[in-house]
């Protein structure tokens, strides 16, 4: 069972809907508030008109834009490896080595395990 909203969390949802354009009667009768907080809901409306929208700065949002576009645009690994030969290479070795390395360890670390096994069979 869900409580019913508390007058707080209805003001909170009034200046929301103001916030989105909606008028403050309309706000506040869809949040189901009385008159009692007309005050309260006039003084967000006179805050929300004093309150100017700034403008970004043309160089702002261009810069933005080109982040946005560096973040969302998808990288495409051949032409990196193409671009970048010298690191390829030196990847595929570092990758090979930890490959060799690990095989390794695990031959010999069951190779070990097994060692006593052997001779209590005998």
């Amino acid at each position: 069972m869900n409580p019913s909203p508390s007058v707080a969390e209805r003001l909170d949802h009034t200046i929301g809907q103001m916030l989105g354009g909606a008028s403050p009667a309309v706000a506040s009768a869809s949040a189901g508030l009385d008159l009692t907080t007309r005050p309260l809901i006039e003084v967000a409306e006179s805050v929300r008109a004093a309150l100017p929208v700034l403008p970004a700065s043309p160089g702002f949002e261009s810069r933005l834009d080109a982040r946005l576009r560096g973040a969302v645009a998808s990288r495409d690994a051949m032409a990196w490896a193409l671009s970048h030969p010298g690191r390829l290479i030196v990847t595929g070795a570092v990758g090979s080595a930890v490959g060799v390395g690990v095989t390794a360890y695990a031959v010999w670390r069951s190779s070990r395990r097994g060692a006593p096994h052997r001779f209590l069979g005998r």
